[in-house]
């Protein structure tokens, strides 16, 4: 059965992997392996705490996440191939500034969806957080939680992405401050004098 242990090593690690999102080229990768391990120690110190709405909200913001960057793709998708044409031969046509603006349009429209999703995600994430911080008495996953969730808000303005490294790396810490259980008990105290 995993115990806290586990899902203070593991999220600890997962947020470290948030936090190299930066690295060039690996970044997504590590991103989502950082998601993933972060999902897992939630699931993990839900089960142990016996408090189902941890993990359940943290579920619910990937979930979110996921369906929002999947309707950003279809949209983004959509408005480049209504740019190019069906045709895919001619380049952009013969009304290359009507066909460059209604790209441009349709990727401004995606990524106002991707921001939509992202602070509804956000939301649940943070939850999920509050919730961790509340049973632990880790304050700092309360505290990266709102600056995840208002690192989400102003990502339209790119000041929320330096948020949210700043949210990963409080998350690092706060899951290497979950307390220790279970391992070895500790010795008996030593027999009286006579």
């Amino acid at each position: 059965m995993p115990d806290l242990n586990q899902a203070r090593m593991i999220g600890g690690i997962g947020s470290i992997l948030l936090v190299l999102t930066i690295v060039p080229n690996v970044g997504p990768v590590l991103s989502i392996v950082g998601f993933i391990l972060v999902l897992l120690a939630l699931k993990y110190v839900s089960d142990t705490v016996q408090q189902p709405a941890i993990f359940q909200n943290a579920l619910y913001a990937v979930i979110i996440g996921i369906v929002g960057a999947v309707i950003a793709m279809v949209l983004g998708g959509a408005a480049l191939f209504a740019a190019v044409g069906p045709g895919f031969g001619g380049g952009f046509g013969d009304g290359v500034s009507g066909d460059f603006f209604s790209l441009l349009a349709g990727v401004v429209v995606a990524l106002v969806v991707v921001w939509i999703f992202a602070v509804v995600s956000a939301f649940f994430l943070r939850k999920s957080l509050y919730l961790t911080s509340d049973v632990l008495g880790v304050k700092l996953f309360r505290t990266g939680g709102l600056l995840l969730f208002l690192g989400a808000i102003l990502t339209i303005i790119l000041v929320g992405f330096i948020l949210s490294l700043v949210a990963y790396v409080l998350l690092a810490v706060a899951f290497f401050q979950i307390p220790q259980t279970g391992g070895q008990p500790p010795p008996p105290p030593p027999p009286p004098p006579p």
